[in-house]
């Protein structure tokens, strides 16, 4: 079926939708609050570049402390306003009228929590680099990034297989 055929349906959030909706909204303001509360005592050099072991490799001025914020609120604002146009996602499966609403809730919930995982990540990078930068640590640790690929493909590849599956008539 062609996209434009597909049927515009307005998802309906459940309970568990609205708690990544403000897990998510919730980390923004953190994100913007972290750097805001900790700038002052930053010194005049930051990291802003971790190698895969997550140790800094590259430190600029303390400015750029708005940098993970910004991208991250850009992030969260576009793949919300994304969210609210399921019709034209690709999905694993041809979409129909029988199958479009579940199918639409399950693709508006990972999206969902891409967000938010993408926004907690870019949290725990921030105060990283505010703690290295205060010498009370030194990057963002040897887990993050594997934890963070997990995190990604994991949701991506549960969500491909429940999506995936015949939805009974």
């Amino acid at each position: 079926m062609d996209k434009s055929l597909r049927p515009k349906i307005k998802v309906k959030r459940e309970p568990v939708d609205w708690a990544i909706e403000v897990t998510g909204f919730v980390a923004v303001l953190l994100l913007f609050g972290l750097p805001a509360y900790f700038y002052k005592d930053l010194p005049e050099n930051i990291p802003i570049h971790y190698g895969f072991d997550g140790t800094p490799d590259s430190v600029k001025s303390k400015a750029t402390v708005w940098m993970m914020p910004v991208i991250g609120l850009i992030l969260y604002i576009g793949l919300a306003v994304l969210n609210r146009y399921p019709h034209v996602f690709n999905y694993p499966v041809e979409i129909t009228h029988e199958n479009a609403e579940i199918q639409y809730k399950k693709a508006s919930r990972l999206l969902r929590l891409l967000n938010t995982i993408i926004v907690v990540s870019f949290c725990y990078i921030t105060y990283s680099t505010i703690l290295t930068a205060s010498g009370e640590s030194n990057g963002i640790g040897n887990y993050f990034i594997p934890v963070f690929v997990v995190l990604i493909f994991g949701v991506m590849g549960v969500y491909l297989f429940q999506s995936s599956k015949k939805i009974p008539e």
